[in-house]
């Protein structure tokens, strides 16, 4: 099939971010451009806030944090719905609607992704889609082609079990059964959909399941030359750094700290955190592993930069990680365990506004590495794992909880991640920390046996070579 031709839509709440779904959306541009053919002026961007890039129309109606959205997310199990509500869903359903159509439409779109649009907290979008598809049903219209971008679902989060019975007249249309394909992230997530097209009687359904789905896992890519590395080398082997990073650990507060414990950059141990600050990400699990290598590393000061934002979830963890932090410094009778918040200073791209640097969230495990640090990855609940893949993209080697995808589809491509299950931090865990730490063969070992597999299994070539039949079939082959 010649893709060139193809307009493509690309809808979320954010783009160009460092969430995982706008991670995925540029992993699958550059799928799409590198190895489908498609011209980069051929895609077109909707979403509520975006970084620079052609073709792109934002609206706040699409962001998940919005009051309306907001509003949904606290109110999904709700035993008394507030009044005005309702009205408030449909004015704001309308609306995307109506922008979905004109975005369509003025840019003669041929397919849309329309990314995570399963989850409550994309649910204007998605009602506003589904309307738009409807009108064009009634219409006889099979023009664009919509297909769903399955990160997450309320089907997978206990805490949506129980919606309310004016939420659950809405849930139709979470993802829709007008959509003409889906793309999981994990093989998992599958079942859900099934169920959902029996519930909603779906025709064909078992077809559409089998022609029009594709489990397109988390991708990356290795940006440097790792093969050509020195391995043997008796430091650790990382990424090369441009000089613009040089400036990094001042900006963000750790040399002043430092100083101020009377230590330098030589007297510090870096653990990185490469995530978004919610509570599933188990970031309390990170913090105490800090404190239990500098029970075993008493002559250095232990650095858990926390690289992600805060604010999405759950507001207030930022707030109880800080009294963690203290909870733990009088329990280790320790001040030399420092956490550092980066978000001040990081976002999804370089930029220089008046005289503050800000430094690009992808390239920050180069700069942990670098410093021979480490990452951390104790979430619980993973739809896959954007922030680990691109961690040991990085040279980083990470210690990880088993997670339960984890444990299912990515364990089997053979990584060495040293890691415990149930979120349950012990002895040996520590031990392998402080020897990737400190036994630089074993760590270069690790680092090159990852890059490996990762370059092997999970390279963004995975996403065309799975888009392309999908897309084949969506558009060649009979109404499903």
């Amino acid at each position: 099939m010649d893709f060139s031709h193809l307009n493509i839509g690309i809808i979320h709440s954010l783009v160009g971010k460092n969430d995982g779904v706008s991670i995925v959306i540029d992993q699958s541009v550059t799928a799409m451009t590198k190895y489908m053919g498609v011209s980069i002026g051929n895609i077109h961007y909707l979403a509520a806030h975006a970084s620079q890039r052609l073709n792109t129309t934002t609206d706040d109606v699409f962001w998940h944090k919005n009051p309306i959205n907001k509003a949904v997310v606290a109110n999904f199990t709700a035993s008394e719905f507030p009044k005005g509500l309702e009205r408030e869903i449909e004015i704001a359903a309308r609306r995307a609607k109506e922008l979905i159509a004109d975005f369509a439409e003025s840019n003669n779109i041929d397919l849309i992704f329309a990314h995570n649009i399963s989850h409550p907290y994309n649910f204007i979008t998605a009602l506003g889609l589904n309307l738009y598809l409807e009108e064009r049903a009634a219409e006889h219209h099979t023009w664009p082609k919509v297909i769903a971008w399955w990160h997450d679902s309320y089907f997978e989060r206990p805490v949506f079990d129980n919606p309310n019975p004016r939420i659950k007249a809405y849930l139709k249309h979470l993802p829709g059964i007008l959509i003409d394909g889906v793309v999981f992230i994990n093989e998992g997530q599958t079942r859900f959909l099934d169920s959902y097209l029996r519930k909603r009687g779906r025709e064909n359904r078992g077809l559409f399941m089998s022609e029009r789905t594709a489990v397109i896992p988390n991708t990356s890519e290795i940006t440097w030359d790792w093969r050509i590395a020195d391995w043997n080398s008796p430091a650790p082997v990382a990424p090369p750094l441009s000089n613009y990073n040089d400036s990094f650990f001042k900006d963000i507060g750790v040399v002043d700290s430092l100083d101020a414990l009377g230590a330098s950059m030589d007297d510090a141990v870096f653990l990185l955190q490469h995530t978004r600050v919610v509570p599933r990400k188990r970031i309390e699990l990170a913090l105490e592993l800090a404190f239990k290598v500098r029970e075993r590393k008493p002559e250095k000061v232990v650095v858990l930069l926390v690289s992600g934002h805060s604010g999405d979830e759950q507001s207030d963890y930022l707030r109880k990680l800080k009294k963690a932090h203290a909870a733990f410094s009088d329990e280790y009778r320790t001040d030399r365990v420092l956490l550092v918040f980066g978000e001040s200073r990081i976002l999804p791209h370089r930029e220089i506004i008046v005289d503050k640097k800000y430094y690009a969230f992808d390239e920050i495990p180069a700069i942990i590495a670098a410093k021979g640090g480490l990452g951390t990855y104790f979430s619980e609940i993973e739809g896959f794992g954007n922030n680990l893949l691109e961690m040991m993209s990085a040279g980083l080697p990470v210690v990880i909880n088993r997670y339960d995808v984890y444990k299912k589809y990515i364990e089997r491509y053979g990584f060495n991640l040293p890691g415990i299950d149930d979120c349950v931090l012990d002895a040996r865990i520590v031990d392998e920390a402080i020897t990737l730490l400190d036994d630089i063969p074993t760590r270069n070992a690790t680092t090159r046996h990852n890059l490996a597999k990762l370059a092997e299994n999970l390279g963004h070539e995975v996403i065309s070579e799975k888009l392309i039949p999908l897309v084949a079939n969506i558009f060649f082959k009979s109404r499903i």
